[in-house]
């Protein structure tokens, strides 16, 4: 038998955007109801663009905060996948007292291009990003990082009952290489430590699904991600997940709408955005109304994963759900 043993199937919902396939969360839940509860939960945000100084972005966060632990108040995890700040330590800091205050999930978090702002940093405590500031760096930016969050890397692997979770980040911004631009660097060394974790969760875990985070998309995959590479070594990257269709690959930084656009796409592996807490823009490339505030919940059962969107500041979802099937048999 083919130790993979994965056969992509979606429960009720193999491609978002077929209508006569989908199903709402609501049918989603009375037909589920009766069976089982989810195995576990875990909600996903980015963008969440925490400045010192930004009132605004800390109500968004602290309404998310509470919508996501009304709904699922047991989760096992919340990932925020990038653009946590403006890259001072003192919006670092502000983030973790906004996390302190509010009851939530256990964090694990990755870089976002903004994360490295700390280069456009001006004496005076301004943003001018006609000029770098000479005194900081991408290294700078990387231990910030990793200080504030204890980590030893900017990568990390993270495993919840028995499921594998691996978050990537951009380790390089336009001071090291100005064709960079706002595009995720991923050393050899991270695309190592993925292959090597990809393979092993194969060999170990056939058929369960694996959750990979990068605050950047692949090129050319959802909707808005023609603008710009999103990631250095996109080829690479592309080729890994593609060699490993039980991934579910999650991330943000477009701020593209998940009611209006196209934000999850089955490729040989399942790629999905979390728009933004902060601030969601439309199709256009523009923003929409900084009253939007869109994140993820997603629940795990033994046989499918279900992603459920959900709009923040009016309390609902978005619907309709996605359920992607597998064989962990």
């Amino acid at each position: 038998m083919n130790s993979f043993k994965i056969r992509i199937a979606f429960v009720s919902l193999l491609l978002l955007w077929a209508p006569h396939l989908s199903v709402n969360s609501k049918e989603f839940a009375r037909a589920e109801k009766p069976i089982s509860a989810p195995l576990f939960s875990f909600s996903v945000m980015s963008d969440v663009h925490m400045i010192a100084s930004d009132e605004a972005a800390q109500l968004l966060l602290r309404n998310a905060l509470a919508d996501h632990r009304a709904l699922r108040p047991d989760s096992k995890l919340l990932v925020l996948n990038g653009d946590l700040t403006n890259g001072s330590e003192a919006d670092y800091r502000s983030l973790l007292a906004l996390l302190s205050r509010q009851p939530h999930a256990p964090v694990h978090a990755t870089m976002g291009n903004h994360d490295y702002y700390g280069v456009w940093r001006t004496p005076e405590g301004g943003m001018d990003t006609s000029k770098m500031n000479p005194a900081w760096s991408s290294k700078q930016a990387v231990a910030l990082f990793n200080r504030m969050w204890g980590y030893d890397k900017p990568y990390h692997e993270l495993i919840v009952e028995g499921y594998r979770f691996l978050f990537l980040s951009g380790e390089a911004y336009r001071d090291v290489n100005a064709s960079y631009a706002e595009d995720a660097f991923l050393s050899p060394e991270q695309l190592a430590w993925l292959r090597e974790r990809l393979t092993n969760t194969t060999a170990a875990d056939a058929g369960k699904p694996v959750f990979v985070f990068l605050h950047q998309p692949l090129p050319q995959t959802l909707d808005g991600t023609d603008r710009e590479l999103g990631v250095v070594q996109h080829k690479e990257l592309r080729a890994l997940l593609d060699a490993h269709p039980n991934v579910i690959f999650f991330s943000g930084h477009t701020h593209w709408n998940l009611e209006t656009t196209k934000q999850v796409k089955q490729l040989k592996f399942l790629a999905a955005s979390s728009a933004s807490i902060r601030e969601v823009w439309n199709a256009a490339n523009e923003p929409e109304t900084v009253s939007i505030s869109q994140s993820l919940v997603v629940d795990v059962y033994q046989d499918r994963v279900v992603i459920m969107r959900r709009e923040h500041t009016r309390k609902r979802w978005i619907e309709p759900s996605i359920a992607k099937g597998y064989d962990a048999s």
